[in-house]
């Protein structure tokens, strides 16, 4: 139990962090992607917001279900699983966005900016580029915590326990 409540409390952590990080490149994205409307923000970037606070909800529910005999196993097993599944999904889908070329589709394209003001807006699109980065480190973190909650929810499911660990 001690385990899994230090993962789920990792898992908790995590969450709030992607949740922050997507609303912080929501709340201040800027110049736009070519052909988008004023202010549209990419779905990836709705994605990861998405995960954050889904994943603060699972994550809420295992933290009870540790302590409730009648919330753990199953239920507990199979949100653990959608979740790990949709961060995989979107740990992928970053990583592949996140590229040297792709930046440009966020909005940063240092080849647009050539008068005075080019420092400045540099300086933002770089900010913009590693707090993408940054979003997509702990989606893989969030991942693994989660992929660790269904291994041992399922390892104790198997041994006849309810999914919990000692």
């Amino acid at each position: 139990m001690i385990v899994t409540l230090a993962v789920r409390v990792l898992q908790l952590v995590f969450a709030i962090i992607v949740l922050a990080l997507s609303i912080v490149l929501i709340k201040n994205f800027g110049p736009v992607y070519e052909g988008a409307k004023e202010g549209k923000v990419p779905s990836l970037i709705d994605y990861g917001a998405f995960c954050g606070g889904a994943s603060i909800v699972i994550a809420i529910v295992g933290v009870v279900a540790a302590f409730f005999e009648a919330l753990q196993g199953v239920i507990v097993l199979a949100l653990d699983a959608l979740a790990s599944f949709f961060l995989l999904a979107g740990g992928l889908l970053e990583i592949a966005q996140i590229s040297a070329d792709e930046m440009k589709n966020y909005g940063i394209d240092p080849t647009k900016h050539q008068d005075k003001y080019a420092k400045a807006v540099l300086a933002d699109d770089t900010y913009r580029c590693q707090i993408l980065q940054a979003e997509t480190a702990f989606v893989w973190f969030l991942f693994a915590c989660f992929l660790g909650t269904t291994a041992l929810s399922f390892t104790m499911r198997s041994k006849g326990g309810r999914g919990t660990m000692v």
